[in-house]
C-alpha cells in the first residue's frame, strides 16, 4: 500500500475526530493542534525510553515503538484529513546511518520538520509531511522498531477504545480533540 492509500485508510479510521461530537457534522480541524499532538507522541516516546517502559495499551511492545507509531498515525491522519498528496522519498542509502545514535536527540531532530508543515504554506505541505513521515520511518529502522506492525496493532486497538467514543468525549475530562 502506498502512503496516500495508507493516509486515506488511517483518516477513515479516525473520521470520528473530524466530526462534531454532538451533531456528527464534519468540522474544521486546527492544524496547529493536530501537529502539536504529533509532537506530544514523540515526547511520549522519549519518556518511554527514559523510563524503559513497556506500552500500557500494547503491553507486548515497548512504549517507544508504540508512541512513534502514534506519531506516524497522526501525521497520516493529518494528510488524509487535509487531502495532502504524500510523496515517497526513496532511500538513497545513508539516511538511516545519519539518524543519531542518541535516541532523544534523534527524536528531537524530527520535531522541526513537523513544525515546518505550518510555516511553509500549502505549496510545501506535501513535502513537509512526507519528509516528517520519512524521518520517523528512518528512526524506527535505525533503532530496530517494528513501525508497520505497531501502526497496524494500534489502529486496531484504537478502533475499540471507549475513550474515543463520542459519549466518552462528551463527559467531563473527555478528549476534546
Amino acid at each position: 500500500m502506498n502512503l496516500n492509500e495508507l493516509a486515506s485508510q488511517v483518516h477513515q479510521a479516525n473520521i470520528k475526530w473530524w466530526t462534531d461530537i454532538h451533531t456528527g457534522i464534519p468540522i474544521s480541524r486546527n492544524k496547529g493542534e493536530l501537529l502539536m499532538m504529533v509532537i506530544t507522541e514523540l515526547a511520549e516516546a522519549v519518556e518511554g525510553i527514559r523510563k524503559n517502559l513497556m506500552d500500557d495499551k500494547l503491553p507486548h511492545r515497548r512504549m517507544e515503538e508504540v508512541e512513534m507509531a502514534d506519531g506516524y498515525i497522526r501525521l497520516l491522519d493529518f494528510a488524509g484529513g487535509f487531502q495532502i498528496a504524500l510523496r515517497f522519498y526513496p532511500p538513497s542509502g545513508n539516511e538511516v546511518e545519519l539518524v543519531p545514535d542518541n535516541k532523544a536527540r534523534a527524536i528531537l531532530e524530527i520535531c522541526p520538520h513537523i513544525c515546518r508543515i505550518l510555516e511553509r504554506g500549502l505549496e510545501n505541505e506535501s513535502a513537509c509531511v512526507s519528509f516528517a513521515l520519512f524521518k520517523i520511518r528512518n528512526y524506527c529502522l535505525k533503532h530496530h522498531l517494528d513501525l508497520d506492525g505497531a501502526v497496524t496493532e494500534k489502529l486496531a486497538y484504537n478502533a475499540t477504545r471507549h475513550d474515543h467514543t463520542h459519549e466518552a468525549r462528551k463527559a467531563d475530562g473527555g478528549k476534546k480533540f
